[in-house]
């Protein structure tokens, strides 16, 4: 059993590599949208603002992967600081599904980070598209390497890519969706939340159908979601899920028709912001799974 300290450890590298994952490939998605292909100045700002975002975000993402193996080596070792240079605890961890784990981080990132560093303003979008959605699904891809589902065979790993990459494009869309509220003009502002609502809406079929697959597997009974600790923070997370859809159908139905008419940005960005807020708290509580909270069987 971890101490206290390493189970702490642990859970800030899990969030903050949540946090970079859906970062870069929200960023990344949000560059694809035709309603950023503009020449106008807003525009051309904007896109060079979520470049800069990706590749923030990957080169975070980067150290957090080389952090990994020596985090977990040291958290066996529980010998202190020193025990993340333990040669056999790092054996061993190399040795296990981690190492694939953090290659697939690494090659998600760097293909994210090249790509943002060399991509242009026009170029072939079919090309972009490709090399994006390659990289986004490393990424998504590294979390059924380890955790609970790892453990289950047929297609629940790759259920759970699928759940991982819609949530990372829709919570990692959010704090660029908060900065276009002040660097967009209104018009292209309404596009942009235009374009970005009609995929979202296969995002969260996606996020959801996934979702609800997995836990059902994962859960012995329904009544699991009242009577372990495992459902009751999966309850507390599905109610924050909730609440972010609640308000995701409040920017789509009435908010962005507004800013339509009226050009005033200050309600929708203050909503977005409070989706974020959500969406770390989701994030959070995904993270305290496998590392402070654990299924009952």
């Amino acid at each position: 059993m971890f101490s206290d300290t390493w189970v702490l450890a642990l859970f800030a590298h899990k969030l903050l590599s949540y946090l970079a994952v859906s970062g870069s490939i929200g960023a990344a998605f949000l560059l694809q949208l035709p309603a950023l292909a503009q020449p106008q100045s807003d525009s051309l700002a904007f896109r060079l603002w979520l470049k800069r975002l990706v590749l923030g975000w990957s080169a975070a993402g980067m150290v957090l992967a080389l952090l990994y193996l020596p985090l977990q080596a040291g958290a066996l070792a529980e010998t202190g600081v020193a025990g993340m240079a333990d040669r056999l605890m790092l054996q061993m961890v190399w040795q296990s599904a981690m190492r694939t784990q953090l290659l697939l981080w690494l090659c998600g990132y760097a293909a994210l980070w090249l790509w943002a560093w060399r991509v242009k303003h026009s170029g072939k979008a079919v090309v972009s598209i490709a090399v994006v959605s390659l990289a986004a699904l490393l990424l998504a891809a590294s979390f059924s390497q380890t955790g609970h589902v790892a453990s289950l065979a047929g297609l629940w790993p790759l259920l759970l890519t699928l759940h991982v990459l819609a949530i990372s494009a829709w919570v990692g869309a959010l704090l660029p969706l908060w900065q276009s509220c002040y660097r967009l003009a209104p018009d292209r502002l309404v596009a942009l939340m235009g374009q970005f609502g009609q995929v979202a809406l296969y995002l969260l079929v996606l996020l959801i159908s996934c979702g609800v697959l997995i836990l059902l597997q994962l859960l012995d009974s329904p009544s699991a979601l009242f009577v372990t600790d495992y459902g009751r923070l999966m309850l507390f997370k599905l109610m924050l899920v909730a609440a972010m859809l609640l308000l995701a159908a409040w920017h789509k139905f009435s908010l962005v028709k507004a800013l339509a008419q009226h050009q005033n940005s200050r309600l929708l960005a203050r909503s977005i912001f409070i989706e974020m807020l959500l969406a770390l708290l989701v994030l959070a509580t995904s993270s305290s799974f496998t590392t402070v909270v654990g299924l009952a069987h």
